[in-house]
């Protein structure tokens, strides 16, 4: 009987010759440092366990097979979402965990991040606000691919089939469902990932950054900006286009400023539906403060232009002809779950 990493690895070897210049298949880590090695085979087993243990007969979501998390051997960074044999696979390639670690790095040092946050600001490269945001970044990227499986978004992967790209630009190639099912997946992500770390095991971080003494108030204000703050730097790892009419139809995910604009309004409704002390707290120049510390972690003194000039195309005749549409587009997929 294969074990779910050979049957992991097999997925990727009967993909087609233009894939597997890509994705190489399971990556063993054999080749890692100790620490790294040992740090990611218990995010794995964590997650692996954690989704075969997800709740069931839940209405909204298809029926699926178990779940298994592992590594994809490639240079590029992605995560994957695919099903094979009997398994529900979510891959990440180590370049995309280093990526996600590189950004923690940048927001973890940052005196902005400190005092927005409440916390000590360090000059260490990897800090206990390092783990924090490391921690809810893998929960998201994890989550997102969860949600593609239980939504319904990935099929049976074959020879020939294409791995999507989370992280990867890959031109004006797909359309408006594509999009549609990238803020569904980044909404669904975003209320699990709240729930565990305001609600569950991930309010232990608390003690490691030395606020479990102060008001819960205080401590729930200080991770959702954390959370805000790393899934808005996340975002931007992704390039961000140059925005026009005739293509943005046509882009696997929405421009990262309106990605952002929809995963808030996910927050606010579960704010509303689990803190609504916090709806009052979370305002548009708080918002906007977590956000321009967010996108200097990712694009440095880019990242202004880059947002504004995303936005000046929202704020366009064009531009707010897509937000609606999207926005019917993503509410009538919600009414159909």
């Amino acid at each position: 009987m294969q074990l779910p990493e050979e049957i992991f690895d097999e997925a990727f070897q009967r993909s087609s010759p233009e894939e597997q210049k890509y994705y190489r298949g399971r990556h063993d880590l054999s080749g890692l440092p100790t620490v790294v090695r040992d740090q990611l085979r218990l995010i794995q087993e964590t997650f692996t366990e954690a989704l075969r243990n997800e709740k069931q007969d839940v209405p909204e979501h298809v029926a699926h097979p178990p779940f298994h998390v592992d590594y994809v051997d490639s240079s590029i960074p992605n995560a994957l979402a695919f099903r094979y044999g009997d398994y529900s696979f979510i891959g990440i390639t180590i370049p995309l965990i280093y990526s996600v670690s590189d950004v923690c790095r940048h927001l973890s040092k940052s005196l902005t991040v400190a005092t927005l946050v409440g916390v000590q600001p360090s000059t260490e490269d990897y800090n206990e606000l390092h783990g924090v945001l490391f921690s809810i970044l893998i929960s998201f990227v994890v989550s997102h691919e969860y949600t593609h499986h239980v939504h319904g978004h990935v099929s049976l992967s074959s020879a020939g089939s294409m791995f999507p790209n989370e992280i990867l630009d890959t031109g004006c190639n797909r359309d408006l469902e594509a999009q549609i099912q990238e803020v569904v997946a980044d909404g669904y992500s975003i209320y699990h990932v709240l729930a565990n770390f305001l609600d569950g095991s991930g309010r232990s971080w608390l003690t490691v950054l030395k606020l479990d003494a102060v008001q819960a108030g205080i401590q729930d204000e200080a991770l959702l900006s954390l959370v805000v703050l790393a899934v808005g730097a996340y975002l931007f790892l992704r390039p961000a286009p140059t925005l026009n009419s005739v293509d943005i139809y046509k882009r696997s995910h929405p421009p990262q400023v309106v990605r952002m604009d929809c995963l808030m309004q996910e927050v606010m409704n579960w704010c509303r539906q689990n803190r609504p002390e916090l709806q009052a707290l979370m305002t548009p120049s708080r918002f906007q403060q977590l956000m321009s510390a967010a996108t200097e972690a990712t694009l440095g003194m880019n990242g202004a232009q880059v947002c504004g000039d995303q936005a000046a195309f929202i704020r366009s005749e064009e531009g707010v002809k897509y937000m609606s549409t999207l926005a019917l587009g993503v509410n009538a997929y919600k009414r159909s779950l």
